[in-house]
């Protein structure tokens, strides 16, 4: 029994002769004419689609580069005791990595588009997760390249251990003075060559590869704890900097779960929210003094059913003086936007069929909005006809969650009724009879249900 499991896991049954695997590994590392010029186009690819955030062109990218070839030549090299191949090994990726550096920020200096886009965003906060991806990808990596037969398993490496997005990152970074992303992204790059690396020593310290020389027991010693210093130095901030991303992610889905309840409950009339990870803060923007302070008194019960101690719940109330209307209806905006998204996932889910029934209701409810902007400045004349301290309007479609603002709306029975949000300024506040008449011409006037009515008082304008 163990020696057909021995037998199952032997590497050495279809290995190819020692002398082929060191041509092959050699072949990788050499510094030629046709290496250079694939390299350079390959990292021109890879900028391209970093640039427009197209995953399949950087995955085309990363499927035509030579960067693993010296890589894997320093792993090897250390393996059989070739310190020329080491040598040789760390000039090339010297060089190769200056210039897709060089190649990358050149191409970022000329490209107009200078925002960077998710694909360039996740190459800059390297983790764990990058090791393990490394090591698991870099021993896979070396295990085709000691087989006999051609093998479909380097190119699924090349892009399990993405060298050359970095390095691209990397360029963008130097390119827009942007060192954080530089720092990160080149960081990424750093562990992924150490770490593909290494596992390629261990593999061919597994498959016995021969070697060329021997090497004095204290210069062999030397090189252990070289290489042992090397691995700790990568690895340690990759370790806080993943124990940091699960810390954020947790973070992230209490502060998610306490604001569906919050938003649930009618009794805070919640309009927009927050999360922020780094400050660990969650703001939340309700309407009324009531629900203000009613929020404000549960907060730390709040915090402390969500296991968010030492988290900040920050309460806001539309209408005060400390919240920007413009970043209201930002908010109010992205929460229409955030039900849209989430109602057309759950009914594709459903069923396939009414795919193009969803697009269309999303493309209604777009020009909906579009449309209450485009009126607003008319809706504005026609108010102040009728109440002269108004000064300024804002239209944004939402839906109503919790207390209404409004006694023309508080006989709306749905906490989630579609309804058209009103954010006026006014020089004195309204009465409330006056406040009532204003909601119910708003509700005729625009013609799409309930209004929410909220009202600022601003000093008058000269």
């Amino acid at each position: 029994m163990n020696r057909s499991i021995r037998k199952l896991f032997d590497l050495r049954e279809d290995q190819d002769d020692p002398e082929a695997i060191d041509a092959n590994v050699r072949a990788g590392v050499r510094f030629a004419g046709t290496n250079l010029w694939v390299l350079i186009f390959a990292i021109l690819v890879a900028s391209v689609g970093l640039n427009v955030n197209s995953t399949a062109v950087v995955i085309g990218a990363m499927l035509i580069s030579p960067l693993m070839g010296p890589i894997v030549g320093l792993g090897y090299g250390a393996a059989v005791k070739d310190f020329n191949l080491i040598r040789q090994s760390a000039r090339n990726l010297g060089i190769f990595t200056g210039l897709s550096l060089l190649t990358s920020t050149v191409y970022f200096m000329l490209s107009p588009l200078d925002v960077p886009g998710s694909e360039l965003m996740a190459r800059t906060t390297p983790t764990l997760w990058d090791v393990l991806i490394a090591t698991f990808g870099g021993a896979a990596g070396m295990v085709a390249l000691t087989r006999r037969s051609i093998s479909n398993v380097v190119p699924g490496v090349a892009i399990a251990t993405a060298l050359m997005p970095p390095l691209c990152t990397a360029g963008f970074g130097l390119a827009n003075a942007r060192w954080e992303m530089f720092a990160g992204a080149f960081y990424l790059f750093l562990i992924n060559c150490v770490f593909i690396a290494a596992s390629t020593l261990a593999v061919a310290k597994l498959v016995r590869l021969p070697a060329v020389a021997d090497v004095d027991p204290l210069v062999r010693a030397r090189h252990r704890v070289v290489i042992t210093v090397g691995l700790l130095v990568v690895l340690v901030p990759s370790v806080w900097l993943a124990w940091r991303f699960v810390q954020q992610e947790v973070f992230a889905a209490n502060a998610q779960a306490l604001l569906r309840g919050v938003e649930a409950d009618e009794r805070f009339g919640v309009v927009g929210h927050d999360i922020d990870r780094a400050r660990r803060r969650i703001s939340v923007t309700v309407v009324g003094a009531e629900g203000e302070q009613r929020l404000r008194e549960q907060a730390p019960m709040l915090l402390a059913e969500h296991g968010l101690k030492g988290a900040e719940l920050l309460v806001r109330r539309a209408g005060g003086s400390d919240v920007d209307v413009g970043r209201l209806r930002e908010q109010l905006q992205a929460d229409v936007r955030r039900d849209l998204t989430q109602l057309l996932s759950e009914r594709l889910a459903r069923s396939e069929e009414q795919r193009a029934e969803l697009q269309a209701e999303l493309q209604n409810l777009s020009r909906s909005a579009q449309a209450a902007e485009a009126i607003a400045p008319a809706v504005l004349d026609e108010m102040r006809a009728q109440q002269p301290a108004v000064q300024a309007v804002t239209l944004a479609e939402g839906r109503r969650v919790g207390a209404t603002a409004t006694p023309a709306a508080a006989s709306t029975p749905a906490a989630t009724e579609p309804a058209v949000v009103v954010v006026i300024e006014v020089t004195r506040p309204l009465s409330a009879a006056d406040r009532e008449r204003l909601a119910a011409w708003l509700a005729v006037r625009l013609g799409r249900g309930p209004v929410d009515l909220i009202e600022r008082v601003v000093p008058p304008s000269r």
